[in-house]
């Protein structure tokens, strides 16, 4: 049986969806994901080499699974492919060309490097094309609004050096720039893909054996075991299950499709409109990118740009990644009971006994994957390496997760195919701070941001947050990071703000920038599922992340949230910052036991800016305010029904 092959399905019927396309796909997905398993495991290449051999890759896939013009104008991670399409001439050039960039750079690696600084034609040659790849490449998997960024950034090298001087440069050859922006680390074979290539991708594979093995739901069952009875169950449970499986997926909008298929549904049963269902979805499909250990990526990353490791970054981003469901959770209770939803009646749900007692076995894998990475301090690349191992060994422990050969297949071709859109990502966002790189304009830009600042933190801070936002709204998060980190947050850093909280704040905003009107890709693909408008799905999941809008500035100002300092300080700022993220939601809901008016949501409101800021006299009036405004609600509450109040 190929490894593909649907039960029930004849032969013959089998026999028809291999085509000389799904072929090839198999194949090279395959060879991916073993290239990839070697090296992590046993011997990896030169950088430079292991980038490209992966970039090669990752474009053949993407040329063949990818059509040259989609049958319909949507673009972007949820465009669908069709493997049984007869395979045309374009393709094969296509695939040729890609494969041609790999082998060139794989056989003639040694003497590239001596040329470094004077390449010649071929080499220059082999930058344009692979220049000219990536953008196709990008095209087809996330649509036009990279590749017009990068655009921009040709004509800003190109005609640079006749603008006014605080935006020239001094100009480069046609030569010059498509080297730099291929061979140089700073362009595609830059930190990103370099993370791509070496970390990311056998953190994706790992989550394909997950998958496979029957682990992906049984976080939804976990999810519904705990929270499904209670009320606004449904939506917990979806928050959690989106949690756990985005932790190791990496992709909002993947989540959403593998994780949404099941909780919208389940959402819109226990009550919840299809336009709530698909918000609700998609914000806790957000959060994921925000918890570790991926962290869409950025988990990988931000170490190669502000040095460090993995760790401290996991480290870092644990309790900011934890309020962001927190105030999800507030969110969802409050409109629980402002609704009067209910749970599951309990005969319907699964039970934690049956549940670990028929899959808990599958959690091995992650535990193994968390002693590498803490207990050994292995390479993120080794620990998932031997996750990977793991999940199989622990799969034999029981028939319903057993992985044959088939399965395993299945799996390694799934995590290649599943790599694609980050590696896109990656490669794209490097010919963008390739650009910048090269004209020096990312310090110029975070002086601009500080002169418009005037000096003000906060206005710089939300001057940042609104340039995150508007370039996380049509980008992916990985993408959108790795602008950022080279535009945005030097100026954060400059303005006495630590380097990882300048990291994560623009990252942060740059993932909510995915579920922000008016482009909104994420809360579309929800809106999909649940069959709902998409621009009020959209408009929904902003409101109800609003609350979460406030994490940020808590770990800008109070370093504790991200677990540096005193550790009585830590608890103290870590209580403090749950206080205030429930103020919010309490605010922005305008319910606690029952309705509030304006006045006292104002209250709510202003008690949990006072928590932001690090100072016992806020703290105090923040904690004293609270108590008033609660009084208040329950002496209030306590009046007949009709009776206004405020």
């Amino acid at each position: 049986m190929k490894p593909d092959q649907e039960i029930g399905s004849t032969p013959k019927e089998e026999a028809k969806k291999w085509g000389v396309r799904r072929i090839l796909t198999f194949a090279i997905a395959l060879a991916m994901a073993l290239f990839h398993m070697y090296t992590a495991g046993v011997r990896q290449l030169p950088g430079v080499q292991q980038r490209t051999i992966h970039l090669s890759f990752a474009l053949g896939l993407i040329f063949l699974l990818f059509p040259f013009r989609s049958r319909s104008e949507e673009t972007g991670e949820g465009k669908a492919t069709d493997e049984r399409r007869p395979i045309t001439a374009i393709d094969i050039v296509f695939l040729l060309l890609s494969l041609f960039i790999g082998l060139y750079v794989f056989f003639d690696y040694e003497n590239i490097s001596f040329r470094t600084g004077i390449p010649n034609t071929l080499d220059s040659f082999c930058s344009l094309l692979a220049i000219l790849l990536v953008l196709e490449a990008t095209r087809r998997v996330i649509g036009w609004a990279i590749v017009i960024i990068c655009f921009i950034g040709f004509l800003y090298l190109a005609f640079g050096d006749h603008l006014p001087f605080y935006l020239a440069h001094t100009g480069f050859t046609f030569e010059q720039v498509i080297n730099f922006l291929f061979f140089s680390t700073d362009g595609i074979l830059g930190p990103a893909l370099a993370v791509s290539a070496t970390v990311i991708v056998v953190f994706i594979i790992f989550g394909a054996f997950l998958q496979v093995s029957g682990t992906g739901p049984l976080f939804m069952d976990t999810g519904m075991a705990l929270f499904g009875r209670y009320r606004g169950g449904p939506a917990k449970a979806a928050v959690l299950g989106s949690c756990l499986f985005g932790m190791i997926t990496g992709s909002q909008v993947a989540n959403v499709a593998a994780v949404g298929v099941f909780t919208i549904p389940l959402m819109k049963r226990a009550g919840y409109k299809p336009e709530m269902a698909g918000a609700i979805e998609a914000v806790g499909s957000t959060g994921s990118m925000i918890m570790p250990p991926v962290m869409g990526a950025a988990a990988f990353i931000i170490p190669e740009m502000i040095g460090g490791t993995y760790l401290d970054v996991v480290r870092a981003a644990i309790i900011p990644g934890i309020l962001f469901y927190v105030a999800l959770y507030m969110v969802i209770e409050l409109q629980a009971v402002k609704l009067g939803l209910r749970g599951f009646p309990k005969s319907e749900l699964p039970t934690l006994r049956t549940l670990f007692r028929e899959k808990g076995h599958m959690l091995i894998p992650i535990l193994v994957l968390i002693y590498f990475l803490v207990i050994r301090a292995s390479t993120p690349p080794r620990a998932a390496f031997w996750g990977v191992i793991a999940c199989v060994l622990a799969s034999m422990l029981r028939r319903g997760t057993r992985m044959g050969f088939r399965e395993i297949v299945s799996a390694l071709e799934k995590g290649a195919k599943g790599t694609l859109i980050v590696a896109a990502c990656c490669a794209s966002a490097g010919i963008i701070t390739g650009a910048i790189s090269m004209a020096g304009m990312g310090e110029r830009f975070s002086d601009i941001l500080i002169t418009l600042a005037g000096g003000s933190a906060i206005l710089l801070l939300v001057l940042t947050m609104i340039a995150s936002i508007i370039l996380g709204l049509p980008l992916p998060p990985v993408t959108c990071y790795l602008i950022l980190a080279v535009l945005a947050a030097p100026a954060l850093i400059k303005a006495g703000i630590h380097p990882m909280a300048a990291h994560l704040f623009v990252f942060f905003f740059g993932t909510l920038g995915n579920i922000s009107p008016p482009v909104a890709p994420t809360s579309f693909a929800a809106a999909g599922i649940a069959g709902s408008d998409p621009v009020r799905t959209t408009n929904l999941a902003f409101l109800v992340s609003l609350p979460v809008w406030l994490v940020p500035y808590l770990f800008v100002y109070s370093t504790e949230i991200l677990l540096m300092g005193q550790l009585e300080m830590i608890l103290l700022r870590v209580l403090t910052s749950f206080i205030a993220i429930t103020c919010m939601a309490v605010a922005l809901q305008g319910y606690l036991l029952k309705t509030m008016g304006w006045i006292l949501r104002l209250g709510f409101l202003a008690a949990g800016l006072f928590l932001i800021y690090p100072y016992w006299v806020t703290d105090i009036i923040g904690y004293l305010l609270i108590g008033i405004l609660i009084l208040i609600h329950v002496i209030c509450s306590r009046a007949p029904r009709g009776v206004p109040y405020e």
